[in-house]
C-alpha cells in the first residue's frame, strides 16, 4: 500500500502521523509512505530525519487581517495545484490528513482525483480544517465520542490516537531515575507541561515543592523553551531537568501532573497513568479542557484549571492522591478502559477497506 500523509504545524499533529507510519511499516513491510507539509514548520526537519520522503510547500494560516487571509488563501490554492501534480506523479492508494490547514490542499486534491481519503482528529473538539474537510473525506477517525456530533457520524469511527499504540508497549526502565540521581524503589511523580514547558505553571510548581510529601520523589521536566528559572534546587527527592522521555515516565510514575494535549491523553490511556491535568488555556476552543473532561467524568483523572491553580491546591491534590493508592489504582483502571492501544492497527484496517472499496 502506498500512502501519502499530511501532517504538520505542531507535534500534536506530527507525532501521531509518524506513529501510524511506523505501525504501517510493521504491519505491511512493503508499504511506501510519503509525507506532505509546510516547508517552513517543524515537520520539514523532523519527518525527513525519520527517513521518510517529504514534500514541503509554502503555506500560511488564515488568521489575522484581511491581507493575511488573502495571502493564505492564495498559497493554499497554489499548494492544491501542486498537490494534484504530486498525486498524479506518485499515485498513492490513499491520502491521510492529520488536521491543521496543512491537510487542506492534499485532501482536496486527492478528492478531486478520486483517491480515497481519511482524516484523523486528535482532540475532543474538532479543528476547523477537519470540520471543513469532513464533507469531502471518505472516512474520519476520532478519539472521542464527541467527534461524532461534530463531523458526519455515518463516516466517523472512534478508533483513537496512533500515539496510544506507540505507548502501549512501553516497558519502564528504572535507569530513567538512577541516571538523574533518584532511587528506583521510591514512587515518583512526573511533572510535564509539554515539550516546551510553561513558565506560569512552573512558578506554581516551584512554590509547591516545599509542600510535597517527602516520602515520594518528584521529577520536574521544565521544558526546552521555558524562560522561568526555578528557585527550588535539585536534591535527593526532587530533580529538575529540561527533558524526559514522556512515555517512559508516564509508564513508571505513581502519578503524573501534565497538560491535556491530545498526545498526552492518548498515552495516559494506553499505559494507565493516574493524572492531575492542568489544561493549557492558550489553545483554540479551549480544547484541552474538553479533552481533560473526558477523563475526569470517568474518574480517570483530576483536573485543575490554570486560573484556579495555586501552590497550596497543587500540593494538597498531589499529596492526597499519593497517599491514597486505592484511588490511584481506580484511576489507572479507568484510564486503561478508556485507552485505545490498538488505534493504529484499526486505522490501518480501515485504510485497507477504503482502498479496496475504490
Amino acid at each position: 500500500m502506498k500512502v501519502m500523509i499530511a501532517a504538520g504545524g505542531t507535534g500534536g499533529h506530527i507525532y501521531p502521523a509518524l506513529a501510524l507510519a511506523e505501525e504501517l511499516k510493521k504491519e505491511k513491510p512493503g508499504s511506501e509512505i510519503l509525507f506532505f507539509g509546510s516547508s517552513e514548520r517543524m515537520e520539514a526537519k523532523l519527518i525527513p530525519e525519520k527517513g521518510y520522503r517529504f514534500y514541503g510547500m509554502s503555506m500560511a494560516v488564515t488568521n489575522g487581517g484581511l491581507l493575511n487571509k488573502v495571502n493564505a488563501l492564495r498559497l493554499l490554492v497554489k499548494a492544491e495545484r501542486q498537490c494534484i501534480r504530486i498525486l498524479q506523479k506518485e499515485q498513492p492508494d490513499i491520502c491521510v490528513g492529520f488536521g491543521n490547514y496543512i491537510s487542506v490542499p492534499l485532501i482536496r486534491a486527492a478528492s478531486r482525483l478520486h483517491i480515497p481519503t481519511l482524516l484523523h482528529e486528535q482532540n475532543s473538539f474538532a479543528g476547523k480544517a477537519n470540520k471543513y474537510l469532513s464533507r469531502l473525506a471518505d472516512g474520519i477517525v476520532g478519539c472521542y465520542e464527541s467527534n461524532r456530533s461534530q463531523m458526519p457520524a455515518e463516516k466517523t469511527r472512534i478508533y483513537g490516537n496512533p500515539q496510544a499504540t506507540a505507548a502501549a508497549g512501553t516497558v519502564f526502565d528504572s535507569r530513567n531515575l538512577t541516571e538523574i540521581g533518584l532511587k528506583e524503589d521510591i514512587p515518583f511523580v512526573i511533572f510535564m507541561m509539554g515539550s516546551l514547558g510553561s513558565s506560569s505553571v512552573s512558578a506554581v510548581i516551584d512554590q509547591a515543592c516545599p509542600l510535597f510529601d517527602r516520602n515520594f520523589q518528584y521529577v520536574i521536566a521544565a521544558g526546552t523553551a521555558n524562560d522561568y528559572t526555578y528557585q527550588t534546587k535539585s536534591d535527593d527527592h526532587i530533580r529538575i531537568v529540561e527533558y524526559v522521555d514522556g512515555k517512559q515516565m508516564l509508564k513508571g510514575c505513581a502519578l503524573a501532573v501534565t497538560r491535556a494535549g491530545a498526545t498526552t491523553m492518548a498515552e495516559i490511556g494506553a499505559v494507565g497513568t493516574p493524572a492531575v491535568l492542568i489544561p493549557s488555556p492558550y489553545v483554540p476552543n479551549n480544547h484541552q479542557v474538553i479533552n481533560a473532561e473526558e477523563l475526569v467524568k470517568e474518574n480517570a483523572a483530576v483536573m485543575i484549571e490554570e486560573k484556579d491553580l495555586t501552590p497550596e491546591l497543587l500540593a494538597e491534590t498531589v499529596n492526597s492522591l499519593l497517599n491514597d493508592p486505592g484511588r490511584r489504582e481506580e484511576m489507572r483502571k479507568n484510564a486503561l478502559r478508556l485507552g485505545k492501544p490498538d488505534a493504529s492497527v484499526r486505522i490501518i484496517r480501515w485504510m485497507e477497506e477504503l482502498v479496496n472499496e475504490k
